[in-house]
């Protein structure tokens, strides 16, 4: 299972194997993940194409300086 974050909202999912671009466009709307939302595992930036594996937490986080 990968733990998916977007500010309060939380969902874990079968989502091994997908990537961090497959994983936003699934879950954009029910997450209220925005367009420029960065994406991070473990804590670094990863890249659109980053490939999850069991056990990730993928958190979609505001760029610095962005209100809202």
């Amino acid at each position: 299972m990968v733990k998916i974050m977007n500010g309060v909202n939380e969902i874990s999912a079968a989502l091994e194997g997908r990537t961090v671009a497959e994983a936003r466009a699934m879950l954009a709307q029910a997450l209220n993940i925005g367009t420029d939302a960065v994406p991070m595992v473990a804590g670094s930036q990863v890249e659109e194409t980053y490939e999850l594996v069991d056990g990730d937490e993928l958190e979609f986080v505001k760029p610095s300086g962005t209100k809202g």
